[in-house]
């Protein structure tokens, strides 16, 4: 997670994409997510999946960089089915594990950098979505075409991303123009797009700071003194190599997301979005293209 900045979006295809004013999903969590949901980071980004994107039941939805598998375990019982492509077999193991009891959830061990998402998926999408995973690919250009390829006509690709440069970013990929970002979605086939920066709203923004930000720096800061920088791709990171250690601690940690969640809300919604026209450099980004 970069600079307090975070978001969770979907989109949905042929008209099946709705504002929040239209058909918001709710956010809401039952009290056996618990100890039922994958264990997960403070998930503050889904918030803006509640604000933003509108879910119907009959969407066919493909996630790129599923993580933990979190936000698929929260958004599936809204949707048909979701496919979640992971480049990691390992991840894909765990994923297949995690979330087996789901029946409308398919994982894929599929590396989005390389031609043929289409085929090893085996149908189109009504919406593809992918959080903070999109910086980290080392070629955004045939990640963006597998994307525009699985997708029907008038499918709709959400993808969020902090476009820093190197020196603040662990990932691959920025975009310093806006006319680089839109000659890639135009290369993809992609017919419209719109994009925005995101931020956290003040109230938000301060409890985020407090109580998840500045504890991670610091234990960041504790890890690099004794070992190499944190790793970008989710199966080397601690959250996945601990896991299982950590798991005894499901219960409060999750608790203790859900009373942020619940206390970052009281303020209003968490997220602004401001569209942009030309400077995107150093800019959280959601994009949001139309095949």
């Amino acid at each position: 997670m970069s600079n307090g900045t975070h978001i969770q979006a979907l989109t949905g295809g042929q008209a099946l994409l709705r504002d929040s004013s239209s058909l918001p999903l709710k956010s809401s969590i039952q009290f056996s997510d618990l100890w039922k949901a994958p264990l997960h980071d403070f998930p503050i980004r889904d918030q803006i999946l509640y604000q933003y994107a509108g879910l119907c039941h009959g969407m066919k939805v493909l996630e790129i960089g599923p993580g933990s598998g979190f936000t698929a375990y929260r958004v599936s019982p809204d949707l048909k089915q979701l496919t979640l492509v992971d480049v990691s077999a390992q991840n894909v193991k765990h994923l297949k594990t995690s979330l087996a009891s789901i029946t409308n959830v398919d994982v894929i061990c599929k590396d989005v950098c390389v031609p043929g998402l289409d085929q090893a998926v085996g149908h189109q999408f009504d919406a593809a979505y992918g959080l903070e995973i999109f910086e980290l690919l080392p070629d955004p250009q045939t990640c963006l075409q597998n994307l525009a390829a699985v997708l029907h006509p008038g499918g709709r690709l959400l993808l969020q991303f902090p476009n820093y440069p190197p020196e603040r970013s662990p990932g691959k990929t920025h975009f310093r123009t806006r006319a680089e970002l839109d000659t890639a979605l135009r290369a993809a086939g992609f017919s419209s797009w719109r994009v925005f920066a995101l931020r956290l709203r003040p109230h938000a923004r301060l409890l985020y700071s407090l109580f998840h930000e500045r504890p991670l720096k610091l234990y960041r800061y504790c890890r690099e003194q004794l070992g190499p920088p944190r790793p970008v791709a989710y199966e080397q990171s601690w959250a996945f190599r601990s896991r299982d250690r950590v798991e005894r601690f499901k219960i409060p940690i999750h608790t203790a997301w859900h009373l942020l969640s619940l206390a970052s809300g009281l303020g209003g919604e968490c997220f602004d979005r401001t569209l942009l026209e030309q400077d995107i450099f150093n800019v959280n980004l959601l994009v949001i293209a139309t095949r």
